[in-house]
């Protein structure tokens, strides 16, 4: 009875070790380039009083889809038999555009076309990673995070913006995998959204429009990365 007690604590301790194994696999600190499919979306609505005290009301969207890069750094820490905790932070050295919308502006000497173009710019995200560590080079995450990017949105009519929308602040959303091809190197991949506050703009020529619109991101993101 004692050597099959004795037994049995060994295989525990061996089976401890080795789900222990597994979650040291991803802990430490990780450095990632990856490539990432972005979609913007800007929908919302405008709301133009004319001279003659009318107001009329517009809505749509605009949104584009471009290839960004960006740089990632995490620090995991182990915990429990196959959990993994990771903190990091994601920055994107680039922009990319939304898109372009047209809209028509009715006042008292007629319509007025133009076109409102919404520009994202060095985007970043600090965030937090809870991981379950399938096996020693397989590991599934959810992330949540708070997302910033610098905003930048112009008209091309003749009526500049004399109000425009300061920067956005957003919570991201993510699931993802990871894969570790050797000791070190490491293959990522990840699908997010996020979703940034409303914006609103303000424009004045023989009208006053303002402009309220909502910012979603959407991403798909392949990464290669290296854990010291």
């Amino acid at each position: 009875m004692n050597k099959i007690l004795k037994l049995s604590a060994i295989a525990f301790l061996a089976s401890s070790t080795s789900l222990m194994a597994q979650s040291k696999s991803f802990e430490g600190v990780s450095l990632g380039l990856s490539v990432s499919a972005i979609g913007a979306e800007v929908s919302g609505s405008g709301t133009t009083g004319n001279a003659s005290s009318t107001t009329n009301q517009t809505s749509g969207s605009i949104g584009k889809v471009a290839e960004i890069a960006a740089i990632d750094a995490s620090y995991g820490y182990a915990i429990g038999t196959n959990g993994l905790i990771s903190i990091g932070a994601s920055y994107t050295p680039g922009k990319a555009k939304a898109g372009s919308g047209t809209y028509t502006d009715g006042n008292s000497v007629g319509a007025q076309n133009g076109k409102l173009a919404v520009e994202l710019k060095d985007p970043y995200t600090i965030y937090i990673a809870p991981t379950y560590v399938i096996s020693k080079d397989a590991a599934l995450y959810a992330k949540i995070g708070y997302s910033h990017v610098d905003l930048n949105v112009s008209a091309t009519d003749a009526a500049a913006l004399s109000k425009k929308p300061s920067d956005l602040d957003g919570i991201t959303y993510a699931i993802g995998s990871k894969i570790m091809l050797n000791p070190n190197l490491y293959l990522g991949v990840e699908a997010s959204i996020t979703d940034y506050d409303s914006i609103s703009a303000t424009k004045s020529v023989e009208t006053t429009s303002n402009i309220t619109a909502d910012v979603k991101v959407v991403q798909g993101t392949v990464a290669i990365g290296y854990k010291f």
